[in-house]
């Protein structure tokens, strides 16, 4: 096991390893997200209740259950970081963060499409999983910016490691604002092909698929980033000088 986590730690042993991987994960990555586009924008039949917004929500259901991700993400790797000081689980927190932003930002604009239609407002303050979603957005950002401002590699680490771990708090309140408070916004419901659970068991297949593609999609984005990064880094190490000759 140790072993296992010592090579974990090792730039060059994830880029073999992810080279040999990234092929049939973006392979995967693309079947699922063009049949779960297709099916959910195109197929999916009108709900009863909510008519053809169904289709956004979705999309909408898979990433922001996948944007919920980031921050545990990056609060391990961080502390792997603190802890270890293992350089890969602070490039991996680096770039997760930047991609956690992004997830963000299209979770608020599509639930801000769907709300549009069935709630008649584009946005509500007095919701507290939107604005706890808001500030999760926010504070990836802070990340970000964070990690820009200080110039030491160690420190900067080590700073957005802490703010990482902080950050973990609000993906709680996101998750159970709606059993806390009295929200806008629907509670979750259990992922379920039964006829009986809301939305029928159409909708939930398609958000099934849909939630493979986008996980898949943060797996293949976050590996790609972190190559790069790992490049960078150690631009002066033997190994990745023989990649750029041989590229």
């Amino acid at each position: 096991m140790w072993l296992w986590f010592a090579k974990l730690g090792s730039p060059k042993w994830f880029y073999d390893v992810s080279d040999r991987w990234l092929p049939w994960l973006a392979g995967a990555m693309a079947l699922f997200m063009i049949v779960g586009v297709i099916w959910a924008l195109l197929f999916l039949p009108p709900d009863y209740q909510q008519g053809l917004t169904t289709r956004i929500l979705v999309i909408h259901v898979a990433v922001a259950g996948t944007s919920l991700a980031f921050f545990p993400l990056m609060a391990v790797a961080g502390t792997i970081t603190l802890v270890w000081k293992m350089k890969l689980a602070d490039m991996v927190a680096k770039n997760a963060a930047a991609l956690g932003a992004w997830f963000s930002f299209v979770t608020l604009a599509t639930g801000s499409i769907w709300g549009s239609v069935m709630w008649g407002t584009w946005w509500e303050w007095t919701d507290a999983r939107l604005v706890s979603m808001l500030f999760q957005f926010f504070l990836l950002l802070s990340v970000v910016a964070l990690r820009s401002a200080i110039e030491d590699t160690d420190k900067a680490a080590k700073a957005c490691a802490l703010l990482s771990i902080v950050g973990c708090i609000n993906v709680v309140i996101i998750k159970y604002s709606v059993e806390w408070w009295n929200v806008l916004h629907q509670p979750a419901s259990p992922l379920s092909m039964s006829s009986d659970n809301a939305n029928g068991p159409e909708f939930w297949m398609a958000t099934g698929v849909m939630i493979i593609a986008v996980y898949l999609f943060f797996i293949v984005s976050l590996i790609l980033t972190t190559r790069n990064e790992i490049l960078q880094r150690e631009k002066r190490s033997q190994w990745v000088q023989d990649i750029v000759r041989a590229a």
